[in-house]
């Protein structure tokens, strides 16, 4: 090609100026505004996944308490009564075990829990015929399975601890490990309900309670209207073997109201539940849980329901009363 044909107008080829191309790759402003983007995603998205987990813990706390609603079931069916929520009686508790102790009651106070009498209908048989019930659930003979966590009584959102802490185990019986649970029996209104008849205690109205006899038949209220278990997130009095504290109350302790010593509000997510006053270990937490606004509740006819801490006092307290003939309206 001849000078004149070029497009340069006759500059010479070696004289032509490159044309400057971009280099690959991001400026500094362009990685920053990224990494700005995807710390708003992550935050957009970060409590959606929260969310989502949660969820899923609440359906497995409510599956926890439905497949414990058929192994009280399949347990009425085969004893004819539920199972009391202690073998022994009302306000004998796991403080009063000492082996050196010349304590009339100690060869009665054996302490089994109804989460222990259950366990054959809820796939726990080969942990249930470890068990000698024939003594004490604190005794050393029945340490090791006492120290075995059973998932099915545990909620998947707790986070406290699974080992229960009280000096009441841990001194008294000498022993620290206790696993835990999450599930208690709802045994009556008012906290004398279940304490010993010699201190002015009166009837339970709950269906489990400590020495409990009770039938279908007892719940005249109706079963879907009477609530027979509900969580706790109680840590320190809650080993599973125990039937110390396995039945609670929908009142909390208050020793100034008289003559009920209970409080007037309902105890769902209420602390402390129960205080040191009668000399009997301090329980932080009642009727509780980790999810937000309430607990979920097994209801006598084997249904599971999210109950809010702001329910009013006389519906939460006809809903515990297996037969107080209260009209319970929509919860």
């Amino acid at each position: 090609m001849s000078d004149q044909d070029d497009p340069t107008d006759g500059v010479p080829r070696l004289m032509k100026k490159p044309i400057p191309t971009r280099a690959h790759g991001f400026t500094l402003i362009e990685l920053l505004v990224v990494i700005a983007i995807i710390a708003v995603l992550i935050a957009l998205l970060l409590p959606a996944v929260q969310q989502a987990r949660e969820a899923a813990r609440r359906s497995q706390c409510k599956n926890n308490l439905k497949q414990i609603g058929l192994a009280l079931h399949n347990y009425e069916s085969t004893h004819t009564v539920f199972p009391p929520s202690s073998t022994s009686g009302l306000g004998e508790i796991a403080a009063y075990y000492d082996q050196g102790s010349s304590d009339a009651r100690l060869p009665h106070v054996h302490l089994h829990s109804f989460l222990s009498l259950i366990l054959p209908y809820l796939d726990g048989a080969t942990i249930y015929n470890k068990i000698d019930y024939n003594i004490s659930s604190m005794d050393p003979v029945n340490r090791e399975i006492a120290s075995t966590l059973i998932p099915a009584y545990q909620c998947p959102s707790y986070n406290g601890s699974p080992i229960a802490t009280d000096d009441m185990y841990v001194n008294t019986v000498g022993y620290n490990r206790f696993a835990g649970r999450n599930y208690v029996a709802m045994g009556g209104v008012f906290i004398l309900e279940l304490a010993p008849p010699s201190s002015g205690g009166t009837p339970s109205r709950g269906i489990l309670y400590p020495r409990s006899k009770t039938t279908f038949r007892d719940i005249t209220d109706g079963a879907s209207n009477t609530i027979m278990l509900v969580e706790s997130r109680e840590e320190r009095v809650s080993a599973w073997v125990d039937g110390s504290y396995a039945s609670i109350t929908s009142r909390g302790l208050d020793v100034t109201n008289m003559p009920t010593v209970s409080s007037n509000q309902i105890s769902i997510n209420k602390t402390p539940y129960f205080g040191p006053e009668f000399g009997t270990p301090e329980i932080k937490w009642g009727p509780s849980s980790l999810h937000t606004g309430g607990a979920h509740h097994l209801l006598g006819d084997g249904s599971v329901r999210f109950i809010s801490e702001n329910i009013a006092v006389e519906t939460y307290d006809a809903l515990t009363t297996r037969n107080g003939g209260e009209v319970v309206g929509e919860f």
